[in-house]
């Protein structure tokens, strides 16, 4: 699993290859939207707008994702980690 987390600079693409994947947008702890990549779903990929709240989470042993973000890589370019209160 890949906490949520957000990243303040850059858009941010998901492309399932392999398996299945779960995609959670998140604003202010709140769900936005909850995807399930998978070739099965027909869903294959996922756009992420920089500023967004999200996390991923492998449903499937030997999942595999492509990911994709603008210009270069920087290490580390995540402003936080959100923490979300379970009911």
């Amino acid at each position: 699993m890949v906490p949520i987390h957000k990243h303040p600079t850059k858009d941010e693409s998901f492309v399932i290859l392999r398996g299945k994947v779960r995609v959670t947008t998140h604003n202010d702890g709140s769900v936005i939207e909850d995807v399930v990549l998978s070739q099965e779903s027909g869903n294959y990929g996922v756009d992420i707008p920089k500023n967004v709240w999200h996390k991923l989470e492998s449903l499937e042993s030997g999942s595999v994702i492509f990911e994709c973000k603008e210009g270069t890589f920087v290490e580390h370019e995540v402003e936080g980690i959100l923490e979300v209160k379970s009911e």
